[in-house]
């Protein structure tokens, strides 16, 4: 084993997950029933980077000890400081427990190496499992499939991405918990990142110049409540979906905008754009919600072509794009960051990041330092809901979820094909 790594745990806490989540769970919470059944679906687009047998049995175990995480005292405290979540809320999570052996099923072929999972129940009870089980499938295949790799130069790297961003103006969120390699991996790269933006503050304030960029935070909330950083995070492609089973598809993207501000009376105001293609997002985002919500999220497509599209958006709506922000979250790494950064500067909107997997997951070969330790490019995503099924339709087609009939009517639906 060339890693040499010591023996840690592969989930830390509850709060081992992304705040979307738990933002999502609240608005649920909040607004509707604990009875909507659903059913999420894992899949590997990475089809030759697949899991071997020890892998799986390790999985499995540890997805298993999921129904042993619960909320601490300490971890409960620190949620109250949270603007965006109520006591309510909090209180009904010092009571959830995870229903593994109910809910998540598993399937393997041993001689494929074809690896199956599916989460089933109330959306409710099931809508925190997501992030933590990419997390532990992406570790179990690096603990056990790829294990030409060690933790050497990740610190060094982490400080200089960092160093590069903050320098060229980028303020951005590490967003890497679901693709990490390791929790290992994870709390190196915060500890670097969180170091080195606070120390190029510093340095800027002793020389009397202004800071140009900073690490605003994590999305993951025990990193947060470690590392004193503010948890980042709004709203996932599944609340969308979901919307969209229970109250129709036609105005899915208008009903779930107006069912979040409800919740959050425009705090966490960043709306997600791409759930059912940007184009069909912009017919329902008119003067009233483009002027409620502070801005969009970016997630798939042409980023490029995506700051033109809504700079005219928000001009049509005589609304001026400098008041505004894109949040860009679609495969990030410094060199897109940066141009990317330059670009919507250019054309007069504000920028931020989310980085994740080429923070928490960019490794070499421990036995050749020039070939990439390839990361897993995993996602789970909502099948069903509410007994409907219910699809993705992103601005990139190969993150559609689901098979081209299935595309092709829910195109239909939504009047983007005849």
């Amino acid at each position: 084993m060339s890693q040499n790594k010591s023996q840690h745990e592969a989930l830390m806490s509850i709060l081992d997950n992304d705040l979307y989540k738990f933002t999502m769970q609240q608005a649920v919470f909040k607004h509707y029933k604990n009875d909507i059944p659903v059913v999420y679906q894992f899949t590997n687009r990475e089809k030759d980077l697949r899991l071997n047998p020890q892998s799986v049995e390790w999985l499995k175990q540890q997805i298993k000890d999921m129904q042993s995480l619960k909320l601490t005292e300490t971890e409960r405290e620190y949620l109250s400081t949270l603007s965006s979540l109520d006591k309510d809320y909090i209180d009904y999570l010092s009571t959830f427990k995870f229903k593994p052996d109910e809910q998540v099923k598993t399937s393997y072929n041993p001689e494929t190496q074809d690896f199956e999972l599916e989460v089933v129940g109330s959306w409710l009870e099931t809508i925190l499992y997501e992030v933590p089980l990419l997390a532990l499938i992406s570790e179990a295949y690096f603990r056990f499939t790829d294990r030409d790799w060690n933790y050497e130069d990740q610190v060094e790297r982490a400080c200089e991405k960092t160093r590069q961003l903050v320098e060229h103006g980028c303020m951005f969120a590490e967003f890497g918990t679901r693709r990490r390699r390791d929790f290992k991996t994870h709390d190196l790269v915060m500890g670097a990142i969180h170091k080195t933006s606070e120390a190029y503050y510093e340095e800027c304030k002793k020389a009397g110049k202004e800071p140009q960029g900073r690490c605003t935070g994590t999305s993951n909330v025990y990193l947060a409540m470690k590392y004193n950083l503010p948890p980042i995070g709004t709203v996932a492609h599944e609340f969308f979906m979901a919307v969209s089973a229970l109250e129709g598809i036609k105005h899915a993207n208008r009903n779930t905008l107006k069912i979040w501000y409800d919740v959050y009376q425009g705090n966490l105001g960043i709306a997600l754009t791409d759930t059912f293609t940007t184009s069909v997002f912009l017919k329902d985002f008119d003067a009233d919600l483009a002027n409620k919500y502070a801005g969009v999220r970016q997630d798939s497509g042409d980023a490029g072509e995506f700051i033109n599209t809504m700079v005219s958006h928000y001009k049509s709506l005589g609304i001026d794009p400098s008041k505004k922000v894109i949040v860009f979250s679609d495969a990030l790494n410094v060199e897109r960051a940066l141009n990317l950064q330059e670009k919507a500067s250019k054309a007069g909107i504000k920028a931020s990041f989310g980085i994740g997997t080429s923070f928490t997951n960019d490794f070499y070969k421990a036995s050749d330092k020039e070939v990439k330790s390839k990361a897993l490019n995993i996602v789970i995503k909502l099948k069903q809901c509410n007994g409907k099924r219910v699809i993705k339709l992103s601005d990139d087609a190969l993150k559609h979820s689901a098979d081209q009939a299935t595309v092709t009517a829910f195109e239909r639906e939504l009047g983007i094909i005849q």
